[in-house]
């Protein structure tokens, strides 16, 4: 290439790519932006930091431990990479903890904006990528300590491979009617390596959070390739070589380990599993309503694109036939199902959600690897929109409407919002939810002068970075003001204050909060013995109604027992004396219904108050009591 000419392809390089360094900059904006400035909260983000400690701590890398019990229902990926960082930077803080799922949130942004370019080209791509960045749920599911980020990560990027090995075939890909005229040839050496890329992906996704990825990937991939008549074609080619033997060898890894260690850890995964998708009906008391009534606030701001996205080709499907007669329905013509990108979305976002909906107990994190879907299918949509509505016709007066519907909605919340916050905020941090509330208006009347100007995806962008303000803010000013009432630093504090220094350990009774694990530096906390699960709760609960339940005996009346054993072992351990350590934790509302048993076993050193979580109370425990004490003091418990 002269000189000249690659001088001037530099030069007009920052004035061609400026909307994706836009991108890349809100997406790391919004992902990694103050990651460090609240505290862990939720008790994913709790057991993850709990997890990696003791895997440091104690050389725990097979299966770590957690309130004095193996933790085995989620594999380790995530725990490793968190326990591997903590160790490369010699940190301990919540932006460490918080970090491999921030990245793993970039990267999606990055593929997602790949998968689109390659289904539909560049604008497609920064459509959906932007829609993917100024998505509430997304970021931030992704800006926690989790397996869902991970997980995020790796279906989309086994997507991203199918959709490689799909689309650059070195051999034909007939349609399935046996007709092989419509089939074509594409020559590219290197496709046999995606189908590499794609089992990997498999593979570390279910080193991630189990067998769910194999769901969420088969989900979107056979309907897209049956509705297109390919899918013993496509199939093939996504599962030939070497790939699958990649996908097992990854896959069977840690489980066959942690079996050869604990044969137990089986029938833990197996209740885990059957309890979820409702093949098991032990727990019935912890079903969860269907998933569908919390989706469109999982994919806010843009609730309203998003149900057009979803009846759009439900529609088409319906009124195909006069559809063909007529030529086009309107301007509003996305094609068949399985042959574009709005239709792989279609099966991602949507056919996955149908699936949940199944489940006995699906939370919303559950749907996190299928937002990215979410994301493709609303930027297609969005475009086919903006582009339909600049005619003239009655499809574009109804483009335009919903466009309309779209900004003016986000626009009322704009404003709105504020004022519906004011009563619970403090008073110096409103004025922060105000600037955002602005800056959301402000962004809305820029996105509708863009489109008018002729802009489709880039319409998205002000939208994006009025997202990318708010989520900054409220991360790094309004939310560090909750930490008091919702984090464990105090409490931790307040128990290296309280807690004589010749005291190495604290007691605590069945379960508490594992986010003061991560706080709690110098002291160990171990459960009462006798009160904690073998494995969790709702395992142990499960064996009794299996093992140990009589006649007619109901979950509620099992569970009563497990309390009424658990309170048995606490007395007894007190009676004892307490010999390895004086002090004892307990969640408030366990010692309010104890504390008749309790006095003048243990009196209370402090309690805390007014919190957003489990409170505890620390109780110093008397000294040895004799055994008709004993005896007595328990009789009325077991009346």
């Amino acid at each position: 290439m002269p000189t000249e000419a690659l001088a001037a392809r530099l030069l007009a390089a920052p004035r061609r790519w400026w909307p994706e360094v836009l991108l890349a900059a809100l997406g790391g904006a919004v992902l990694l932006g103050c990651l460090g400035a609240v505290e862990l909260w939720g008790k994913r983000e709790q057991r993850a930091s709990a997890e990696a400690i003791d895997t440091i701590d104690h050389n725990h890398w097979l299966m770590a431990q957690i309130q004095g019990r193996p933790r085995l229902e989620k594999p380790p990926l995530p725990r490793l990479s968190i326990a591997v960082l903590m160790i490369l930077t010699g940190r301990r803080d919540e932006g460490i903890v918080r970090l491999p799922g921030a990245l793993a949130g970039v990267a999606t942004v990055a593929l997602i904006y790949l998968l689109g370019r390659l289904m539909g080209g560049r604008a497609l791509g920064l459509a959906s990528a932007f829609v993917l960045c100024s998505m509430g749920f997304f970021v931030g599911e992704m800006r926690q300590a989790s397996n869902d980020g991970p997980l995020v990560l790796f279906t989309t990027l086994a997507l991203y491979a199918a959709i490689h090995r799909l689309q650059d075939a070195d051999e034909t890909s007939p349609v399935e009617d046996g007709s092989h005229s419509s089939g074509r040839r594409h020559k590219w050496p290197g496709s046999w390596a995606w189908s590499l890329v794609f089992h990997t992906a498999l593979g570390l996704g279910f080193l991630t959070k189990g067998p769910v990825i194999l769901l969420l990937v088969g989900v979107t991939i056979v309907p897209y390739l049956a509705f297109a008549r390919r899918l013993a074609w496509g199939l093939g080619r996504l599962c030939g070589g070497w790939g699958p033997l990649i996908f097992v060898a990854l896959a069977v890894s840690w489980p066959a380990a942690v079996i050869l260690d604990n044969p137990s850890a089986l029938s833990v995964w197996s209740l885990e599993m059957s309890e979820k998708t409702g093949l098991s009906h032990i727990l019935e008391h912890r079903r969860h309503s269907p998933l569908a009534g919390q989706w469109p606030a999982m994919v806010l701001p843009w609730t309203l694109i998003a149900a057009v996205a979803v009846l759009v080709p439900a529609m088409l499907a319906l009124f195909r036939s006069r559809r063909d007669r007529a030529g086009t329905w309107g301007q509003l013509s996305f094609g068949a199902w399985g042959s574009n990108a709005i239709g792989f979305a279609w099966w991602w976002a949507v056919g996955n959600l149908v699936v949940f909906c199944l489940w006995a107990v699906a939370k919303p994190n559950y749907y996190d690897p299928c937002l990215p879907g979410a994301a493709l299918l609303i930027g297609s949509t969005w475009l086919q929109l903006a582009r339909v509505a600049r005619g003239q016709d009655k499809g574009a007066v109804a483009a335009r409407a919903i466009l309309q519907a779209q900004w003016v909605l986000m626009f009322v919340a704009a404003a709105v919002a504020p004022l519906a916050v004011r009563g619970w905020l403090p008073e110096r941090l409103w004025p922060w939810s105000l600037a955002i509330g602005l800056a959301v208006a402000a962004s809305v009347a820029s996105s509708a002068c863009a489109w008018r100007r002729g802009a489709d995806a880039l319409s998205l962008a002000p939208i994006a970075v009025a997202s990318v303000f708010g989520v900054l803010i409220a991360y790094g000013i309004i939310a560090p003001g909750e930490n008091a009432q919702r984090g464990h630093r105090k409490l931790a504090q307040k128990l290296k204050q309280v807690v004589p220094p010749s005291i190495r350990s604290i007691r605590f009774f069945n379960e508490i909060d594992e986010g003061l694990w991560f706080y709690l530096t110098g002291l160990n906390l171990a459960p009462v013995p006798g009160t904690h699960p073998h494995y969790n709760t709702a395992y142990d609960l499960a064996q009794s109604y299996l093992t140990q339940r009589v006649r007619s005996e109901t979950i509620s009346q099992l569970e009563a027992k497990r309390q009424a054993r658990d309170k048995q072992a606490l007395i007894e351990w007190l009676d004892q004396g307490a010999p390895d350590t004086p002090f004892l934790l307990i969640r408030s509302s366990l010692y309010d219904r104890f504390a008749a048993d309790l006095e003048g076993r243990a009196r209370s050193v402090f309690r805390e108050t007014g919190m957003k979580r489990n409170e505890l109370i620390l109780l110093q425990v008397a000294g040895r009591r004799p055994p008709a004490a004993t005896a007595a003091a328990a009789a009325p418990s077991r009346r």
